[in-house]
């Protein structure tokens, strides 16, 4: 493989054995969300359908709050760190 598909295949017909040799499992097509979505232990990858992306972000937004402050290790883990 070239590079990621997005477990979404390729130009081959759905599911197809040529496109299973070329791609491997076109995932979107079994109406699952791509394996690296799926397998995020930090939930930090989202796929799916957008307004329940915009969704899940926007609470995000909301709690944590946007810019710079929001994201990082502390804000993960909620720990000061050591110098």
């Amino acid at each position: 493989m070239d590079k990621c598909t997005y477990c979404a295949g390729g130009p081959q017909q759905d599911n197809s054995a040529v496109e299973y040799i070329q791609y491997g499992a076109n995932r979107i097509a079994e109406g699952k969300l791509p394996l690296c979505a799926e397998m995020c232990s930090t939930k930090a990858l989202l796929a799916g359908d957008g307004d329940i992306i915009a969704g899940i972000y926007k609470e995000r937004v909301q709690r944590r709050g946007y810019g710079s402050g929001a994201w990082g290790w502390r804000t993960a883990y909620k720990q000061e760190l050591s110098a």
